[in-house]
């Protein structure tokens, strides 16, 4: 016996395997994030001094701006 289904029927069965594959995509980068936070290879806040050989920054009253509007 043949059963035969309707596209709405088949229709509902893509969207659930649509979201049983969109869910599993979700739970390994949840895993990968995990570990790479966990191994100490995830999210690195920046040092206030790191990176900043080179760059001055203006005193408050100093009126040298190259932006000016006239």
């Amino acid at each position: 016996m043949v059963v035969l289904q309707l596209p709405v029927e088949m229709l509902t069965q893509l969207v659930t395997i649509a979201g049983a594959v969109m869910l599993a995509v979700m739970l390994a980068a949840l895993v990968g994030f995990a570990y790479q936070s966990l191994t100490g290879d995830g999210i690195e806040w920046p040092d206030d001094d790191a990176g900043g050989e080179g760059v001055q920054r203006r005193a408050d009253g100093d009126d040298d701006d190259e932006w000016k509007y006239y």
